[in-house]
């Protein structure tokens, strides 16, 4: 960031007052290059409680959605059976705006009928 001074009267509008020397405030000035690089902390992580609270449904079907790949689910861990799930919620809004949340109904097995056709 660069740092440009200018004469006290400059800023105010050219009154100097009772001094006569000119007193000289340090102005910063933002290049084009330093305004887009934006610092953006990143969206905290919720539990599946808070989540689902934000989604107005059950946590349990918070929980179906996110194995089966809703966008802003993230499983932490590695284990086999459980895991813990956290969320960001506005990747969650967004899969709920783009209607990303059904969960398909399975298909049923094919079963082949006994006896003869006829």
């Amino acid at each position: 960031m660069s740092i440009i001074t200018m004469p006290l009267e400059g800023a105010t509008g050219g009154e100097t007052g009772d001094s006569a020397e000119a007193f000289s405030a340090p102005t910063p000035v933002i290049t084009a290059k330093e305004s887009r690089q934006v610092l953006l902390t990143p969206e905290p992580f919720v539990s599946a409680d808070e989540a689902a609270q934000f989604l107005c449904v059950k946590r349990r079907y918070l929980l179906e959605l996110a194995r089966r790949g809703i966008a802003g689910a993230y499983a932490l861990g590695t284990g086999g059976k459980r895991k813990i799930w956290v969320f960001r919620l506005s990747e969650l809004a967004v899969s709920v705006v783009r209607n990303e949340t059904s969960i398909p109904k399975p298909a049923k097995p094919c079963t082949i009928g006994s006896g003869s056709p006829r």
